[in-house]
């Protein structure tokens, strides 16, 4: 068994089962793994999501005894992951934070969106690449303590390199994807998963 608890936070539109199965194959390498949905399934506000995950995180510790977990957000769990290690005051509970497909750029498609749906859902103005919320992200400093990644692969038409990639935090470009099914494969190729558990696991 690792030694830290791992809390794996749900994405996009995916009903809390699918946060259950990817931490499966993780609990399957031997880790503590808790995992957490998105309020609304992640189409409210991602700074209220963010709220959701940090008291997640506090019970984790609570129940564990751990005083730091490891986070891995899962495609948007990834960018709410992210404001609750930089901007949520969870750098003092997490030791590496782990992004896998999320949007850490913002997302090109949401700022499409905003045009044809002008009253549109906070997560589509929030996600936008000139957003507020993108905007307090990206002035924030990088919590000295946490090291942080970002996972991405090829044939990734929700978020791209330009999306993925962000400043801040190590990333790492995957071989295992294919166009246009490179963002799914993310969460299930077992070289993908393998790369995820890697992160976790390396002592340096």
């Amino acid at each position: 068994m690792q030694t830290l608890p791992v809390v794996v936070v749900n994405g996009l539109g995916a009903p809390l089962v699918a946060a259950k199965a990817y931490a499966l194959t993780f609990r399957m390498r031997g880790f503590h793994v808790f995992p957490v949905g998105l309020r609304c399934l992640g189409f409210g506000d991602p700074r209220e999501s963010a709220r959701d995950v940090a008291a997640h995180v506090d019970r984790v510790r609570a129940q564990t005894g751990a005083r730091k977990v490891n986070v891995i957000g899962m495609s948007l769990g990834g960018l709410v992951g992210l404001y609750y290690v930089k901007c949520g005051g969870g750098a003092s509970s997490v030791e590496r934070f782990i992004s896998v497909g999320g949007p850490l750029n913002g997302s090109t498609i949401s700022r499409t969106l905003s045009h044809v749906l002008p009253l549109g859902l906070d997560l589509v103005t929030q996600t936008r690449p000139d957003s507020d919320l993108m905007r307090e992200i990206a002035a924030a400093p990088s919590p000295p303590g946490v090291r942080m990644f970002s996972v991405g692969t090829r044939g990734d038409v929700l978020t791209p390199r330009t999306s993925w990639d962000a400043t801040g935090l190590e990333a790492r470009e995957t071989p295992y994807g294919c166009f246009p099914v490179g963002h799914w494969l993310l969460f299930a190729h077992p070289g993908n998963l393998k790369v995820v558990a890697d992160l976790l696991s390396d002592p340096a």
